[in-house]
C-alpha cells in the first residue's frame, strides 16, 4: 500500500531507535514470564514447609525482586525508545507537509480548501504519531508475548491452555468485527473536522461581510450543523467503543474463572500443584493483557491508515524538481513572448479526456517583447486575461516550453527562485502579515544581496511621513493581513516590499488602485521616470499611466489587439480610442462626485 510505503520511508530513518527498542521490550517479556516460575516454585515451597528449603525460598524472592526492577528500569527504556522517534516522525511529517504546501501551484489550492489542508496537518497528523509510536511498540510487545506466554502455559498443562484460549480469541474477533465498524467512523469524522475547518476559515476571513449583511445567525447555526455531525460520528464511536472493548477485559475475568474452577479441580486430583496453578493464573492475565491491546492496536493502525491516506494528498502530490535547471539568468536585453497559450488545468476529480479538450484557452497567441529599462502598461477589460498572463510571466502558472524568453534563454530552463529574482510581482490583493512593518517589507530579503535603504524605500513607495506618525514607527504591528492599515497603506507597503530587493522587471498588478491622485503621481513619478532604468509592466486603465508609458498592450478575450505608445494607438487602434474615451467619462464623473 501507497500509504504504508509513506510511512516507513520515516520510520526507517529511526530504525537505530526501534531496533533498541526491540531488543528492551524482548527483555521485559522475558522477565516478565520468568518471574511466574519463581512465584510458582516460592508458593510449593511454602506448602511444604521444611526448613531445609529456607535458602532456596529466600533465593527465589531475591529473583522476583531482582527480575520486577529489570523489568520496570527496561519496560521505561523500551518505551522512550520507541516513543520518541513517534514524536520525531509527527514533526518530520509536519515539516515535509509545509514545505511541500509551500511548493505547490494555484491548482492544488482550488482543488484542496485551505482548512481542510490546516486539519490533515494538524489533526490527521495524530494517528501518524500514534501509529509510529505506541502502534509499533504494542505490535512487537504483541508478538513477544503472544509467543512467550502461551508456551509457559502449555509446559504447565496444555489442556487448561486450550480452555483459556478458546474465550480469548472468540471475543478476540468480535471486537475486531466493532473495530472496522469504527474505522468507518473515524473516516467520516475527520472528513466532517476538515470541511468544519474550512467553513471556520471561510467565515473568519468573510466576518466583515457577515457582520455588514447582518447574517450572524445563520453562520451560527451553520457551524452548529458541521459541529453537531462530529459530535454525533464521535458519539457513535463511544458507544461501540464502551460495549465492545471491554469485552477483551470482561473476557479476562472470565478466564481467571474458568482457570480457578478448572484448575482447581486438577489442583484436587493432584495434577497441578498450588504454585503451578498460581503461575498459570499470573500467565493468563499476562496473556489477556496483549489480547485487550491487539484490540486498540488494530484500531490505531486504522486510523494511522485513515490518517496517511489523507496526508498523502500532500505529500504524494508532484513538484516540478529544479535538478538541471539553470541557477542564475541576467536580463541585459529583451523579454520575449512568442506565441503563448495558456489554459487552466482541469479541476475536477478525477479529470477527464473529454474535460481536457474542452478546456476553455484564457490567452490565445501572444506575442509581444519587453526591452530592458522599457516602461510598459498592459490594458484590458475585467476578465481579458490580465492577471493570468502577468502569472506566466513570473512563472506562477506553467507554461509550454518555447514561449517566453529572457535574453533568448528559455525561463522553464531557469529555476523559479532565479526567475523570481528578476522578475518581481506585486499583486493587486496585497498580502500583510501579523508582524512590523519592518518585518513584512523585509520579508523574503535575508538571502538577497543587492538591498535598498528602508528609509529610502519607505520615500520611493509614498509612505516615509506616514511611517513618521505611527508612534512606533517602522515597529508599528499591521495586525492580520494589514488590518489596521487602509487599503492605499497595505499597497504602498507591499510596493515598498517589492522594490526593497534588486529586480530587474517590476510587475505591478492594479497596486494602484486604492491610493489617491497626489499619491498616484508621486509613484508614477518614481516609476516612470527616465533616472529609473528598472524594466516595468504596469497592469492599470489609469489615464496617467498609458500617458507615460512606453508601450501598451491592449488586451480583449485572452488576445493582444494593439501594440504601441498612447500617441500611435489614438491613431491606429479604434478598441483604444473607444477605451480611452470611456476611461475618460468615468474619471470626469469620478472627479465630479469627489
Amino acid at each position: 500500500m501507497a500509504e504504508l510505503r509513506l510511512f516507513f520511508s520515516y520510520v526507517l530513518v529511526h530504525k537505530y531507535s526501534y531496533l533498541l527498542g526491540i531488543a528492551f521490550l524482548f527483555s521485559t517479556n522475558w522477565l516478565a514470564v520468568n518471574i511466574p516460575i519463581y512465584i510458582g516454585n516460592s508458593i510449593d515451597i511454602l506448602t511444604k514447609v521444611t526448613l531445609d528449603q529456607y535458602d532456596l525460598l529466600v533465593s527465589n524472592i531475591y529473583y522476583v525482586i531482582g527480575f520486577a526492577l529489570l523489568m520496570m528500569l527496561s519496560r521505561t527504556i523500551s518505551r522512550m525508545l520507541f516513543f520518541n522517534p513517534g514524536r520525531l516522525v509527527e514533526k518530520e511529517i509536519k515539516n515535509d507537509a509545509f514545505t511541500k504546501l509551500t511548493q505547490l501551484q494555484q491548482g492544488f489550492y482550488q482543488k484542496n480548501p485551505v482548512g481542510g489542508l490546516i486539519s490533515i496537518v494538524n489533526n490527521d497528523i495524530n494517528g501518524i504519531r500514534a501509529m509510529a509510536g505506541v502502534g509499533m511498540m504494542n505490535i512487537f510487545n504483541i508478538m513477544f508475548t503472544l509467543s512467550m506466554t502461551p508456551l509457559k502455559m502449555w509446559q504447565i498443562s496444555p489442556s487448561l491452555t486450550l480452555y483459556c484460549l478458546a474465550p480469548i480469541i472468540l471475543s478476540f474477533f468480535i471486537v475486531n468485527h466493532a473495530i472496522n465498524k469504527m474505522r468507518q467512523l473515524l473516516k467520516e469524522r475527520m472528513h466532517h473536522l476538515q470541511s468544519l475547518s474550512t467553513q471556520t476559515v471561510n467565515y473568519l476571513n468573510g466576518v466583515e461581510v457577515i457582520k455588514s449583511h447582518q447574517i450572524q445567525p445563520w453562520v451560527v447555526d451553520k457551524f452548529d450543523e458541521d459541529n453537531q455531525a462530529v459530535l454525533d460520528l464521535s458519539i457513535r464511536q463511544l458507544r461501540i467503543r464502551s460495549f465492545f472493548i471491554p469485552l477483551l477485559e470482561y473476557t479476562d475475568a472470565g478466564v481467571k474463572i474458568l482457570i480457578l474452577s478448572l484448575g482447581g479441580l486438577m489442583l484436587i486430583r493432584s495434577e497441578l500443584t498450588l504454585g503451578q496453578l498460581t503461575a498459570f493464573l499470573t500467565y493468563a492475565a499476562l496473556f489477556a493483557m496483549p489480547m485487550m491491546s491487539l484490540g486498540r492496536l488494530i484500531a490505531t493502525i486504522q486510523m494511522g491508515l485513515v490518517s496517511l491516506k489523507s496526508m498523502s494528498r500532500i505529500l504524494s502530490e508532484e513538484t516540478k524538481i529544479d535538478e538541471g535547471l539553470n541557477k542564475s539568468a541576467e536580463f541585459k536585453e529583451v523579454i520575449k513572448v512568442r506565441n503563448l497559450n495558456f489554459s487552466y488545468p482541469d479541476l475536477s476529480i478525477p479529470s477527464t479526456e473529454e474535460s481536457d479538450k474542452a478546456k476553455k484557452q484564457i490567452l490565445k497567441n501572444i506575442n509581444f517583447e519587453i526591452f530592458k529599462g522599457e516602461k510598459v502598461a498592459l490594458l484590458g477589460r475585467v476578465g481579458s486575461g490580465k492577471t493570468t498572463l502577468v502569472n506566466c510571466l513570473n512563472h506562477f502558472n506553467e507554461v509550454d516550453k518555447a514561449s517566453i524568453y529572457i535574453d533568448d534563454i528559455d525561463i522553464t530552463k531557469i529555476t523559479k527562485q532565479a526567475l523570481r529574482q528578476l522578475v518581481r510581482t506585486v499583486t493587486q490583493d496585497p498580502f500583510l502579515f501579523s508582524d512590523t512593518l519592518k518585518n513584512n517589507i523585509e520579508f523574503g530579503a535575508e538571502e538577497q544581496k543587492i538591498k535598498q535603504p528602508i528609509n529610502q524605500v519607505l520615500k520611493q513607495s509614498a509612505m516615509a511621513q506616514e511611517v513618521q506618525n505611527f508612534s512606533q514607527g517602522l515597529e508599528t504591528i499591521v495586525g492580520e493581513k494589514g488590518i489596521l492599515l487602509s487599503g492605499g497603506q497595505k499597497q504602498r507597503i507591499s510596493l515598498a516590499r517589492g522594490i526593497y530587493t534588486h529586480s530587474e522587471l517590476l510587475i505591478l498588478d492594479n497596486v494602484l488602485s486604492a491610493v489617491d491622485n497626489e499619491t498616484e503621481r508621486f509613484l508614477l513619478n518614481q516609476l516612470l521616470s527616465k533616472e529609473n532604468e528598472l524594466s516595468c509592466l504596469i497592469v492599470s486603465h489609469r489615464q496617467a499611466v498609458l500617458e507615460r508609458v512606453d508601450k501598451i498592450l491592449v488586451m480583449e478575450e485572452g488576445e493582444i489587439l494593439a501594440i504601441g505608445s498612447h500617441a500611435n494607438l489614438m491613431q491606429e487602434s479604434e478598441f483604444y480610442r473607444n477605451t480611452w474615451q470611456s476611461l475618460q467619462t468615468e474619471e470626469n464623473v469620478g472627479a465630479a462626485l469627489v
